[in-house]
């Protein structure tokens, strides 16, 4: 979240090993437990420099029945992954972060015999940053993001070759509020929205600070073109 996208939107990931043949499922660990009264499988808490991470799955069959782990009869998939804690750079800046992320990603068409898989989901976040940046000011920034997926339909591929989305789309939001030691807080924004129509190529309207630009994305595996 707030990142680059993963290969799955562009095509750049290929046949999965997996039933579900690769793209935008997840799998369980020794983390994870099965509650048979929720019907869903809670993964961690796992903490790493600060950072504390929880996931609560939720498989299902084709016919609803939740499932402990995913397997062949596995058609959906419902993913819920929180973020939170504050972690502090190592480096002589000492940047200290707080986050707290949020994100609720459903999957279908999982099963064997399904041909294509839909993805929907939404994230949220926001970041506190605090520290010296490269001139020795000190700064306090806040991100704050949201993400969305609607309708995103992804072809399997039934051979080596790539599969990218046909329909659906990607909607990323961002807000960064900058303030430096004394002064007065800059703010920039970002929207890009990404639309799948079922041709190679997909449309990217990307609006920073209130200027649009409409620009086109060669799939799969294509280098993005802007106007000038």
């Amino acid at each position: 979240m707030g990142g680059g996208l993963g290969g799955a939107f562009f095509g750049s990931v290929g046949i999965g090993r997996g039933h579900e043949r690769g793209n935008f499922a997840s799998g369980t660990d020794s983390t994870c437990s099965y509650s048979s009264a929720s019907g869903s499988v809670t993964c961690g808490p796992t903490t790493r420099n600060g950072i504390t991470v929880t996931r609560l799955l939720t498989f299902k069959t084709a016919a609803g029945a939740t499932q402990a782990s995913p397997d062949s009869t596995t058609d959906s998939e419902r993913s819920r992954i929180t973020v939170g804690g504050t972690s502090t750079s190592t480096r002589r800046d000492s940047i200290t972060s707080t986050v707290q992320h949020n994100s609720d990603r459903t999957v279908t068409g999982l099963a064997v015999a399904t041909t294509s898989k839909t993805v929907n989901g939404v994230s949220t976040g926001i970041e506190n940053t605090s520290g010296v940046n490269r001139e020795g000011v000190r700064f306090t920034s806040v991100r704050v993001s949201g993400d969305s997926v609607a309708g995103l339909v992804i072809p399997k591929s039934t051979s080596a070759a790539v599969s990218y989305p046909t329909a659906g789309t990607v909607r990323r939001e961002m807000k960064v509020t900058m303030t430096l030691d004394g002064g007065t807080p800059t703010v920039s924004m970002r929207r890009e929205v990404i639309t799948y129509d079922g041709s190679a190529t997909a449309t990217v309207m990307i609006t920073r600070d209130g200027t649009t630009k409409t620009c086109t994305l060669p799939l799969p595996r294509g280098r993005m073109v802007c106007p000038a």
